[in-house]
């Protein structure tokens, strides 16, 4: 039997170091971090911007999140260097709420990431990764899914190294935020 999100949690705060030598420290999103995660994601280039499947800019967003959060229907670590937040790893499972206990989809979390274009390549996405791969079994997941771009080779790197396999291509399925149409890659992994 996987260990309780709770039990889990219990690690954090959790202090680890970076390529160049910084300490990062990984600790569970919480109500707390909500002004400095708006701060955090209202910095982001618009590169970064232009995949997101929400607007993780808007407070409200932000506040559907950490609603998310309370409910056990997503779990996100935040990483902070020097105390300012840097980025961030979600995992996504389907609503506990939803009333047919055979979701078929039931044991599949998605995991999502962003990271601040400054610590892009310092090991940041990895660690943030490799921590929501830990907790994923605790919500009952046996099977991570990743969705990004064709153009986002560097996250596609980073999956790859964790156990990620490729899955599919989805031509044209996602409209970025200046209306293009990109292909859509999709990989799994098996817990």
């Amino acid at each position: 039997m996987p260990p309780s999100l709770h039990d889990l949690t219990r690690r954090y705060p959790l202090t680890t170091e970076l390529r160049s030598g910084q300490q990062a420290v990984l600790s569970p999103f919480t109500d707390d971090d909500r002004d400095d995660m708006l701060t955090f994601t209202q910095s982001l280039d618009e590169e970064a911007l232009l995949f997101l499947r929400e607007d993780i800019t808007s407070p409200a967003t932000i506040d559907a999140w950490l609603m998310e959060v309370e409910t056990g229907d997503s779990f996100a670590v935040v990483a902070r260097v020097d105390g300012d937040l840097v980025g961030y790893s979600s995992l996504h499972v389907e609503p506990a709420k939803w009333t047919r206990p055979a979701r078929w989809t039931r044991h599949i979390g998605e995991i999502r990431i962003n990271v601040h274009g400054d610590y892009r390549g310092s090991g940041v996405g990895s660690l943030l990764a490799a921590e929501i791969r830990e907790v994923a079994p605790a919500l009952g997941v046996t099977k991570l899914s990743a969705q990004m771009t064709v153009d986002q080779e560097g996250a596609q790197v980073i999956f790859e190294r964790l156990g990620f396999r490729y899955q599919a291509t989805l031509e044209g399925w996602v409209i970025d935020r200046e209306g293009n149409h990109r292909d859509l890659v999709i990989m799994s992994c098996d817990l």
